[in-house]
């Protein structure tokens, strides 16, 4: 939501004035008082922010040294502003980028306007990526831009600086980095890595939007979302607005699913742009043209996809189907030397639970740790219970029956096993001591119906 006020000032110094209120961050343009140096400053928007957000801020400030005024917003300061914690930015001019497409109404930038924007982008990300970060969260907020079609980059408060990151699959509600415009693999359901290709994902959605003013994808909720990510293609841009060809599937490779179907480089996206850039300018129209040719990785990119294993993956992904379907438990044994890529295979099975909600629970037998007794099962319930904390409180309801249903009356135990699972069903009653002759005798769990549980 963007807002404009009145000045206002505190005993920091700073005079500002708000561009932009959002659910975490307020985003305000001013100046320090005896300094006429505008600066941009970015605040916390709530007086008891979460932990994630104000290390946000702290890591953005910690990467200062490395990003350059040239085209990104350098940050200045970390400081406190009205109580709050704030991150002063070097303003280098220009407006967000969401203010300027909410001002279109729905409507699309003109073609010229998109692509002095896109050049821009694209040169401020390739920058981004020489330094060897990865800035995850590429969207029209975190983008500055002026009339003249200069760029500047925000947001860095998630960036990376390994080229390759694993995403867990956590509930798509606390992943860092924005669902909207959010890669496959950094929804951590792809058994894939985030890598610069991710940030070119995101550019590929920004652009969508810029074309059509409108996202790629609609969803009733953050889980369809990622179900849209990973599995849907999105509608070709020439199709929803007048877009000319070669942007229009410029676009559409941004948006590969498999990150080597996208564009490799960031420069290799920048010479189409500024191929599409002077045919337009001469001709008035565009014709389409071989895309990448300039697009020269700088370093070997070994495809992440897995070689041989098809067979096993298919029998997996085939049981899962039958249990879906028929509601019916199966057990499936995955067999091989130590390294020879078990979890690989067992972690597809990422994709394919997103449609019908599945969990995914994983626990590993350590050799470090085989005197604790259940080790590995508590680690497997701690992994499926765990998610379960982010949900409302209406979604954990029924979570909550059912657990309690099947673990009564010995549910103490298993909150001694696991001990997250308090959160959800509470205090649990004590438990009569068991006589020596019969302590072994531990309580099975009896499954949980799947009709109790949230659709």
């Amino acid at each position: 939501m963007a807002t404009r006020m009145s000045s206002i000032s505190g005993p920091s110094g700073y005079v500002l004035e708000t561009l932009r209120t959002g659910a975490d961050f307020t985003l305000y343009r001013g100046r320090q008082r005896g300094n006429p140096s505008p600066v941009l400053a970015v605040a916390l928007a709530t007086e008891q922010p979460s932990p994630q957000s104000l290390r946000r801020l702290e890591h953005e400030y910690s990467l200062a040294a490395e990003l350059d005024p040239v085209w990104a917003a350098k940050p200045l300061a970390l400081t406190r502003h009205e109580g709050r914690t704030i991150l002063i930015l070097k303003d280098p001019g220009g407006e967000p980028l969401d203010l300027v497409l909410e001002r279109q109404q729905g409507h699309p930038l003109d073609v010229i306007c998109f692509l002095r924007i896109a050049i821009g982008l694209t040169t401020a990300l390739g920058q981004v990526h020489r330094r060897g970060l990865i800035h995850k969260d590429i969207k029209p907020a975190n983008v500055l831009v002026d009339d003249s079609g200069n760029v500047w980059l925000t947001g860095f408060g998630i960036a990376s600086h390994l080229p390759h990151e694993r995403q867990t699959p956590t509930p798509p509600e606390v992943i860092a980095g924005t669902l909207a415009y959010m890669a496959p693999e950094q929804t951590g359901r792809m058994n894939r890595s985030i890598d610069a290709r991710s940030d070119l994902y995101s550019l590929g959605v920004t652009f969508y939007q810029m074309l059509t003013g409108a996202l790629p994808f609609a969803a009733a909720d953050p889980l369809e979302l990622v179900h849209c990510h990973i599995a849907r293609q999105p509608t070709p841009p020439a199709s929803r607005a007048v877009v000319p060809e070669p942007l229009s599937v410029i676009t559409m490779k941004l948006l590969a699913k498999n990150a080597e179907e996208r564009y490799q480089t960031a420069s290799g996206l920048e010479a189409d742009l500024r191929r599409c850039m002077a045919v337009w300018e001469l001709q008035g129209h565009m014709e389409p043209f071989p895309l990448g040719t300039h697009d020269v990785p700088d370093r070997l990119l070994i495809p992440e996809k897995l070689y041989g294993r098809e067979h096993e993956v298919d029998v997996l992904l085939a049981a899962f189907e039958r249990v879906v379907t028929r509601g019916t438990p199966e057990l499936v044994l995955v067999s091989g030397y130590s390294g020879v890529g078990k979890s690989s295979v067992v972690n597809e099975l990422h994709k394919v639970l997103v449609p019908p909600r599945g969990l995914f629970a994983s626990g590993k037998f350590d050799q470090n740790k085989r005197d604790i007794p259940y080790a590995t099962l508590a680690q497997a319930f701690q992994s499926l219970v765990r998610p379960l904390l982010s949900k409302s409180e209406a979604d954990l309801r029924s979570w909550r029956d059912a657990l309690r249903e099947a673990l009564d009356p010995n549910g103490l135990l298993i909150v001694d096993l696991v001990p997250e699972l308090k959160l959800i069903i509470g205090e649990q009653p004590p438990i009569a001591d068991l006589a020596p002759q019969d302590a072994h005798l531990v309580p099975r769990c009896h499954p949980v119906s799947s009709a109790a549980m949230p659709q």
